[in-house]
């Protein structure tokens, strides 16, 4: 806590605070202020460890798919793109050979809203009431809004009573994962909350709130009403054509468009996608794999020293899937009898004369490697990757203990402030009378008092 944002936000007139008083008030409440700082290093250690869980979901989830892609007769398949700034592709077992001209013309995107702007970004604002802000998801047409379904119920963030910044806002939007990202953004001289929703065109939003008059006027978003926040993006439909046929998807992962492939989207323009399939892309398709897991494994280090550093998450699902490689049902001989070995950092080499040696050899029993019903090294990977990621995983139930833990200490910091607001305004109260006083001996004496009377 800032004692000069103590004076500016809760003294009655802090122009005639004197710098004698505002000098023995800081002495005072810099010695009073010592839990506070705790409690900020404590809610940004945990701040770093959500991100970290978030990315190592991440990473899990892509590499997942890449697994599961590969599984039944996928590691026979292989898709190839003439452009590949326009989009990706992943195929599966039920992918169809065959040749795919492709056209976005649009990307899917998220609607995007902002806040009046405020000149700085420490810059307070006192939510009297606790609040409750009501996320609605639909379409907009015109003035008209129009909710996904009657069943579709608003996700609501609670706001407690306090005194927060604009970061203080889009933290706890953010932590209440209710679909909506909030960030604090530079909008011309100062700063401005943004909000985006999830992409595509039924993800516009309504926004209501219940409570302080402050968080209303801050928030409520209404397209047949009150409109406190400003569109600054409007959210809408991907659009793409497949060999001349029309297809649109609320995300930029179009599944319906090409028969058993995913199409990952990343760019207007056009590409022709080529997939093709037989014992040739076995070879191909191992390396994919192989090299999607050494990106997955870079992370799990990346983390292991950075935003994981305090937490096993990364060490344990680093373990759980070296396991996986050298089981009684995939010894690491196996592997080697194709070309794979395990590095010390946990990461995959291929020597690809092997690996071609054993393909052209039998390219069935290396297929049954990989995969072979239920197991096979992908269907193992992504099963074993698809129960920690699973809503009563392990990461899940960190998320949630980490953001129970976040609750908490943001309900104890804002006693404290509201603690030390209270003891400077008194303390700049009782100095500025006794400045008229006289006797500096007196003067310290009731300091002294008053100090262990605020202790």
């Amino acid at each position: 806590m800032n004692l000069s944002s103590l004076f500016t936000s809760n003294s009655s007139n802090s122009t005639s605070v004197s710098a004698d008083v505002y000098a023995k008030v800081n002495k005072i409440m810099q010695a009073q202020n010592k839990v506070a700082p705790q409690l900020n290093a404590a809610l940004t250690a945990d701040q770093t460890k959500l991100s970290g869980i978030g990315q190592l979901q991440s990473a899990l989830a892509t590499f997942r798919d890449v697994a599961k892609s590969l599984s039944g007769n996928g590691l026979n398949l292989s898709a190839s793109l003439s452009d590949t700034r326009i989009l990706s592709a992943t195929t599966s077992s039920s992918s169809v050979a065959g040749t795919y001209a492709i056209q976005v013309n649009q990307l899917a995107k998220g609607q995007v809203l902002q806040s009046p702007s405020v000149s700085s970004q420490d810059a307070t604002m006192n939510v009297g009431t606790s609040s409750k802000i009501s996320f609605e998801f639909g379409s907009t047409t015109a003035n008209t809004f129009t909710p996904n379904s009657t069943s579709n119920a608003a996700k609501t963030v609670t706001i407690p009573s306090g005194t927060y910044t604009l970061n203080d806002i889009a933290s706890a939007i953010n932590t209440a994962n209710v679909g909506v990202t909030a960030k604090v953004i530079t909008s011309g001289t100062g700063f401005a909350l943004e909000l985006n929703s999830p992409t595509g065109a039924a993800s516009s939003m309504r926004i209501s709130v219940a409570g302080d008059s402050a968080m209303q006027n801050l928030l409520t978003y209404n397209p047949a009403g009150t409109k406190n926040l400003s569109q600054t993006a409007s959210a809408v439909d991907a659009a793409l054509t497949v060999n001349g046929a029309n297809f649109s998807s609320p995300s930029n992962t179009v599944m319906s468009a090409v028969t058993g492939t995913a199409l990952s989207l990343t760019a207007k323009g056009s590409s022709q996608l080529t997939i093709a399939t037989g014992a040739t892309q076995i070879g191909q398709n191992v390396t994919n794999l192989v090299n999607a897991y050494n990106t997955l494994n870079d992370k799990l280090n990346s983390l292991k020293q950075g935003a994981l550093k305090s937490d096993g998450s990364a060490s344990r699902t680093q373990s759980q899937l070296q396991a996986i490689l050298s089981s009684n049902n995939l010894s690491t001989q196996m592997l080697a009898s194709l070309g794979v070995s395990i590095q010390a950092n946990g990461s995959l080499t291929i020597d690809t004369g092997t690996l071609k040696n054993a393909i052209s050899a039998d390219p069935t029993s290396v297929s049954k490697i990989f995969t072979n019903g239920s197991n096979g090294l992908t269907e193992n990977l992504s099963s074993q990757i698809q129960s920690m990621l699973s809503p009563t995983g392990e990461l899940s139930k960190k998320t949630t203990s980490i953001n129970r833990d976040m609750t908490t200490l943001n309900t104890k910091k804002d006693a404290i402030e509201k603690s030390l607001t209270a003891q400077t305004n008194a303390l700049v109260q009782y100095y500025s009378g006794q400045a008229t006083s006289t006797g500096a001996s007196s003067s310290q004496n009731k300091h002294s008092s008053l100090f262990d009377y605020f202790e």
